[in-house]
């Protein structure tokens, strides 16, 4: 559900850019051990059970130190990525309640836009919007608290159903939208990118996509937008990753 869709990343490395790859690699930094104070704090709706298996053929792939610290920022652990063997589910989405899953061609991306894509995924987890669907689309069925303990049975609701879809499309946007500002700033911080480099140019890449009615997604354009107020904060946080 929440994939991000792009294209394959672009080819050559100045050196500036030679210098965040190393960054996000690890080598020029130590892992971040406590949550970054202006991060959200961890809902307290309640858990679900998830079953899903991350993807068929997909395989462990190890993350660098960055992406560890991203997800230390963001008040996570134990985070496992999984390298899809194709791009079929999407360019990259996060699969509950831990898994972060990529395509080859997501790790084709420069690293500020692979530390953006990460870093939206990672968010996704931290705020459980998993647990939040499941919530929304109970009570909109009309189903009592607590019907059932399986994040999955409450989402086999939709399918087949528009308008439940409709009803719900606006908080999965809503949800995009946070996932976007959130891992912009993980990117920055952890990374040193600041939102031109990171987000905005993997939305650049597709400025058409996205939209429609009952759409999981806002279009690229419409994000590009909602990202513009947070471009100082990132410019700040883009410090502290060489402090």
């Amino acid at each position: 559900m929440f994939a991000l869709a792009g294209n394959s990343g672009r080819s050559g490395i100045g050196r500036g850019l030679f210098l965040t790859l190393l960054v996000c690699a690890g080598s020029a930094q130590a892992i971040q051990t406590a949550p970054a104070a202006w991060f959200p704090d961890s809902p307290n709706f309640r858990h679900y059970v998830w079953d899903d298996q991350p993807c068929p053929g997909c395989k462990t792939l190890a993350p660098p130190p960055a992406w560890i610290r991203m997800a230390a920022l963001a008040g996570i652990s134990n985070i496992h990525f999984r390298l899809a063997p194709d791009e079929s589910g999407g360019e990259a989405y996060s699969v509950a309640p831990d898994v972060v899953v990529l395509s080859p061609s997501a790790l084709k991306l420069t690293p500020c836009e692979l530390a953006f894509l990460v870093g939206h995924e990672l968010v996704h987890i931290a705020r459980r919007h998993f647990d939040e669907d499941a919530i929304a689309v109970s009570v909109y069925s009309g189903k009592r608290a607590n019907w059932t303990r399986h994040g999955s049975d409450a989402m086999q609701l939709v399918d087949g159903d528009f308008g439940l879809a409709m009803r719900v499309s606006h908080l999965w946007q809503d949800q995009e939208f946070e996932a976007d500002w959130l891992g912009a700033l993980l990117a920055a911080q952890a990374c040193g990118c600041s939102i031109e480099s990171g987000a905005m140019a993997y939305f650049r890449r597709d400025i058409d996509a996205g939209g429609g009615i009952a759409a999981e997604h806002s279009s690229s354009a419409e994000r590009l937008r909602a990202l513009m107020p947070f471009a100082e904060s990132a410019k700040r946080l883009a410090t502290r990753s060489s402090n």
